[in-house]
Protein backbone atom coordinates (compact mmCIF):
# COMPACT_ATOMS: atom_id res chain seq x y z
CA UNK A 1 0.00 0.00 0.00
CA UNK A 2 1.12 3.23 -1.30
CA UNK A 3 1.60 6.59 1.12
CA UNK A 4 -1.34 8.11 1.68
CA UNK A 5 -0.04 11.35 1.94
CA UNK A 6 1.06 13.33 -1.38
CA UNK A 7 4.74 14.10 -1.29
CA UNK A 8 3.95 18.07 -1.35
CA UNK A 9 1.57 17.80 1.64
CA UNK A 10 4.58 15.70 3.73
CA UNK A 11 6.77 18.34 3.07
CA UNK A 12 5.16 21.62 3.67
CA UNK A 13 5.81 23.78 6.80
CA UNK A 14 3.08 24.66 8.78
CA UNK A 15 3.36 27.61 11.22
CA UNK A 16 3.14 26.39 14.83
CA UNK A 17 -0.21 26.98 16.97
CA UNK A 18 1.39 30.49 18.52
CA UNK A 19 1.66 31.85 15.40
CA UNK A 20 -1.74 31.13 14.64
CA UNK A 21 -3.01 32.47 17.74
CA UNK A 22 -1.35 35.39 18.11
CA UNK A 23 -3.48 36.56 14.77
CA UNK A 24 -6.86 35.70 16.23
CA UNK A 25 -8.74 36.48 19.20
CA UNK A 26 -9.87 33.82 21.88
CA UNK A 27 -13.89 34.34 20.86
CA UNK A 28 -12.72 33.14 17.11
CA UNK A 29 -10.91 29.94 18.65
CA UNK A 30 -13.55 29.24 20.85
CA UNK A 31 -15.95 29.43 18.01
CA UNK A 32 -14.14 27.18 15.57
CA UNK A 33 -13.50 24.78 18.15
CA UNK A 34 -17.07 25.06 19.17
CA UNK A 35 -18.06 24.37 14.63
CA UNK A 36 -15.67 21.60 14.76
CA UNK A 37 -16.98 19.56 17.65
CA UNK A 38 -20.52 19.98 16.18
CA UNK A 39 -19.03 18.90 12.80
CA UNK A 40 -18.01 15.87 14.36
CA UNK A 41 -20.79 15.08 16.04
CA UNK A 42 -22.41 15.16 12.30
CA UNK A 43 -19.65 13.09 11.06
CA UNK A 44 -19.65 10.19 14.04
CA UNK A 45 -23.62 9.88 13.22
CA UNK A 46 -23.46 9.37 9.51
CA UNK A 47 -20.69 6.94 10.12
CA UNK A 48 -23.52 5.28 12.22
CA UNK A 49 -25.93 5.19 9.91
CA UNK A 50 -23.77 4.28 6.76
CA UNK A 51 -22.72 0.94 9.41
CA UNK A 52 -26.16 0.18 10.20
CA UNK A 53 -27.07 0.31 6.48
CA UNK A 54 -23.91 -1.87 5.74
CA UNK A 55 -24.70 -4.30 8.33
CA UNK A 56 -28.44 -5.35 7.38
CA UNK A 57 -27.15 -5.18 3.94
CA UNK A 58 -24.73 -7.76 4.83
CA UNK A 59 -27.42 -9.57 7.22
CA UNK A 60 -30.22 -8.92 4.36
CA UNK A 61 -27.82 -11.11 1.81
CA UNK A 62 -27.19 -14.19 4.36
Amino acid sequence: MGNVYSPSTKDRVLPSRLECDEDRSDSDLDNDVIALLEENARLRALVTQLSDLVLRHVVDQK
